[in-house]
């Protein structure tokens, strides 16, 4: 059966509803990547993993981690002739001698145990011995139980008590971390599919199609690697710094794997199209593919926001397409929103794309009085110079008023946190009258039209720190480190 014909990778094996994640499993069977399936009971991923090994035609060894014993796994040690080592009686389920090994329930597993799995997944090795046989390492579990089950959002969501987190180290050690799809991720059609199909038959006749396949991709590999490595390796590493900043901290080991996950992903992405990878014109596809099938978090309690992902994905295919020295690029490198506004404003990008990073900006922050003070500075540094979309002009000019805007307000103090607060800002304003300089005065101004709402949830001192390091980034006098 040609690649063309094959229909997928997980069709002709009578899998209904895989088919998304057909090009990361053909990746994985490549490059002889390790592959945890993650979802809830009866979604085929043991199936997949059984038709799998049986369409590749390899000896295959299916453990359940939560009963497993080492000795399960490397037979009886016995000395050896010489009595200065072991050697191994196998016994029927050994790995010794596989070709494919599956770890079900591995979030179930000893954590001693676990410690044994490393170096099978990752370097094809037990107990200091070479597994050269051994090609593919899978492993399947049930989502993690949360903390808090009876906290949990989603009120109709599976929860597997014995289902642990996957320890990070041995999470990172899987090339692709693949979220399975459920009765929910299922088309009408794969639904009726799943229903009534029949179970197909695998016989010698029918296995050689698969390997075909994955030849295919092995052959594209090489010079792929060397025709996307630079524009790969300048995607992976705003990658991973994007994702770090949105709270999924990545391995070096993680960054490496990704850039090697993207051009295999892209490689599969051509066989299965049955066309040349060159002739692929969406390598950012492949990559946002890749992306999401091969972070260790999906195997953790929370896994990933797709958006989180989908950001960060979006935002080094931005870079990455940049050269080095582009004046854009250097403001999508700058880690902090505000800054990159700064930094838009003073080389010069144009007024469409300095609306775009207000507005991200703004979006950015966590408070009220956060968006109040930063939306002051900027309001002030641009509003003379810049021709802002409104989008973004309109939320400026609306929280900046409150600072610029001066008003009477008179306001009724209980005895109470409010009270205590307005008597640390008089106190603070007593000792620090007005100067006359503009800094000062926008201080005072902050302070006093914030009270009360923007102190109840952000403290004041902080507030104003923070106010005028804005105002110093904006090249206005904010006076910063002359006030406490």
């Amino acid at each position: 059966m040609s690649a063309a014909a094959a229909g997928g990778v997980t069709k002709p094996l009578g899998v209904v509803g895989w088919g998304e994640l057909d090009p990361v499993l053909l990746a994985a069977l490549a490059v002889e990547a390790p592959v945890l399936l993650v979802g809830p009971h009866g979604t085929a991923k043991s199936l997949v993993v059984e038709r799998v090994a049986a369409a590749l035609g390899l000896p295959f060894r299916h453990y359940n981690a939560s009963l497993l014993n080492y000795d399960d796994l490397v037979g009886i040690p016995l000395p050896d002739d010489a009595g200065t080592g072991l050697r191994f009686v196998s016994t029927g389920g050994a790995v010794w001698g596989a070709g494919f090994a599956f770890f079900d329930e591995i979030s179930r597993c000893r954590p001693d145990l676990a410690n044994k799995l490393f170096p099978i997944i990752h370097e094809r090795r037990v107990a200091g011995v070479d597994l050269p046989e051994l090609q593919h390492r899978w492993a399947a579990m049930n989502p993690p139980a949360p903390t808090d089950p009876d906290g949990s959002n989603d009120a109709a969501a599976e929860v597997y008590l014995g289902s642990e987190p996957l320890d990070p180290a041995l999470a990172d050690r899987f090339w692709f971390v693949v979220a399975v799809p459920g009765w929910a991720q299922l088309s009408v059609d794969d639904r009726r599919a799943l229903v009534v199909g029949a179970d197909p038959v695998l016989s010698k006749a029918t296995t050689g199609w698969l390997p075909s396949l994955i030849d295919e991709v092995t052959a594209v590999l090489p010079a792929l690697e060397a025709a996307l490595a630079g524009r790969v390796a300048d995607y992976v590493v705003d990658l991973v710094n994007q994702l770090g900043r949105g709270g999924l901290p990545q391995s070096p080991r993680r960054a490496r794997l990704l850039a090697r996950a993207v051009i295999a992903v892209h490689a599969a992405r051509a066989a299965l199209a049955g066309t040349a990878p060159e002739a692929l014109h969406d390598l950012d596809v492949s990559a946002e593919i890749a992306v999401a099938a091969a972070l260790p978090q999906t195997a953790g309690e929370v896994p990933p926001s797709p958006a989180t992902i989908r950001a960060a994905h979006r935002h080094a295919w931005e870079v990455s397409g940049l050269a080095a020295d582009d004046a854009w690029r250097r403001v999508l490198e700058e880690p902090d929103p505000l800054g990159r506004v700064a930094l838009g404003d003073r080389l010069g990008v144009g007024d469409a794309a300095l609306s775009r990073l207000v507005t991200q900006a703004l979006g950015s922050l966590q408070s009220d009085a956060r968006r109040v003070g930063a939306a002051t500075a900027m309001f002030l540094a641009l509003r003379d110079r810049r021709d802002l979309a409104p989008a973004a002009f309109g939320p400026l000019a609306d929280l900046a008023q409150r600072v610029l805007r001066p008003r009477r307000v008179a306001e009724q103090v209980a005895p109470g946190p409010a009270l205590e607060t307005w008597r640390e800002i008089s106190a603070h304003l007593a000792r620090h009258p007005a100067s006359g300089e503009e800094g000062d005065a926008l201080a005072r101004a902050y302070l006093l039209g914030g009270f009360p709402d923007l102190w109840a949830g952000h403290d004041w001192r902080d507030a104003l720190a923070e106010f005028r390091r804005d105002l110093d980034r904006f090249g206005l006098t904010g006076n910063e480190g002359s006030r406490p």
